[in-house]
């Protein structure tokens, strides 16, 4: 089956992102985009799900582009292991403590959120009192 190929423009309307913000993915090395002949981007299915995955992770969860970067490239080390690819005891090690450090992220972002909550609830009863 053939792949279906996106532009730029096109991506950018299925993601609601700037072509800006896709390019610079591109430069940290988020995605990967195939070059046509003429220079143009041209992005997957596969591309268009990585990047609303980025925009999500960032806008809903607030992980910075870093912490994003950090998961996928996690994720791919992830998959060679437990597919067997590669038994280095290192990568191992250094994706377990990536995966404590996530996990640890994760638990002050929740702290986070609740003391944001926590501040709503306040207001919204405060704001419910005045009537």
């Amino acid at each position: 089956m053939e792949s279906k190929y996106y532009k730029i423009e096109e991506v950018a309307i299925k993601t609601g992102l700037t072509k800006r913000a896709i390019r610079y993915y591109e430069d940290i090395e988020l995605i990967k985009p195939v070059r046509a002949e003429s220079s143009y981007r041209l992005y997957t299915e596969e591309d268009i799900e990585k990047i609303i995955r980025i925009k999500e992770l960032r806008d809903s969860l607030g992980f910075s582009l870093n912490e994003v970067k950090v998961i996928f490239d996690l994720e791919v080390d992830l998959k060679s292991i437990f597919k067997g690819e590669k038994k280095d005891e290192v990568l191992v090690e250094k994706s377990k403590n990536l995966i404590k450090n996530q996990i640890k992220l994760i638990e002050e972002k929740e702290q986070t959120f609740e003391r944001v909550k926590n501040k709503c609830v306040e207001i919204l009863e405060k704001l419910e009192a005045l009537r």
